[in-house]
């Protein structure tokens, strides 16, 4: 739902690689994330009007600490760069991942390696891109020149999550968005093959009808003004369902 607090708690996991998406709109917010390294360890995040705090194992840090990589995706950059961009060019993905060209050609050359069902193989022709996708990968080229944007998203965390753990977050990334289109990008994010973990903020009911393949299903229930609990009950997933 609107105004359930999805939107700050994605922001919360964020402030680790980003903390000025805490700053830039501050509320008073609290976090705790444990990992394994092999112990168990456990990091704090504590936002008290202008004011950002960290501490690790009880002790606290000056900068971010970072038990693992977040990359975002969301309205934002939905609304800058997504239809803008041209998806067969170095540039256009080195824009619209936030990267630099060499990253980005990187992240294209190893495309046919990570999606060997979707693609064949890829050619360079200076800064321009020509994607050969495989016979009978998905509904037509036109889904294909789309979907590349979440095929670039996805190669390249999982080439990060080779370096360091990785969450990907994406924040309503279906805006506007043909219901073949999410069925396609929702499949790509389930398969099994991927090291990076995927966590999903949606409204689309494509979205909530898969949410038992392979999906942890998150409901955010408001019980009062500005304060909502978690739940991964199966009645609190009906109704949101039925709502």
């Amino acid at each position: 739902m609107n105004d359930s607090g999805k939107t700050k708690l994605l922001h919360l996991l964020r402030s680790l690689t980003s903390p000025h998406l805490l700053m830039e709109h501050p509320a008073d917010l609290s976090c705790a994330i444990t990992w394994f390294d092999p112990e168990p360890r456990k990091a704090v995040v504590d936002v008290r009007g202008r004011w950002l705090e960290y501490s690790v194992d009880g002790r606290r840090m000056p900068l971010p600490p970072r038990p693992y990589r977040v990359l975002t995706f969301g309205p934002e950059a939905y609304g800058r760069r997504f239809f803008r961009l041209k998806p067969s060019s170095i540039p256009g993905i080195a824009d619209f991942l936030g990267v630099d060209r060499w990253t980005a050609r990187t992240v294209i050359a190893n495309m046919p390696k990570l999606l060997p069902d979707v693609m064949s193989h890829v050619t360079f022709y200076g800064d321009d891109v020509k994607i050969s996708y495989k016979e009978g990968a998905f509904g037509g080229v036109e889904l294909g020149n789309v979907a590349v944007w979440f095929y670039a998203l996805a190669v390249f965390a999982e080439l990060q999550a080779r370096a360091e753990p990785t969450i990907l977050v994406m924040d309503e990334p279906f805006l506007h968005l043909h219901a073949a289109i999410q069925r396609h990008v929702l499949e790509l994010f389930e398969s099994a093959a991927w090291t990076f973990q995927v966590i999903l903020a949606e409204h689309s009911l494509i979205a909530y009808e898969r949410r038992h393949q392979g999906w942890s299903a998150t409901v955010l229930v408001p019980v009062g003004e500005h304060r909502s609990r978690i739940s991964q009950e199966d009645a609190d997933l009906e109704r949101l369902g039925g709502d």
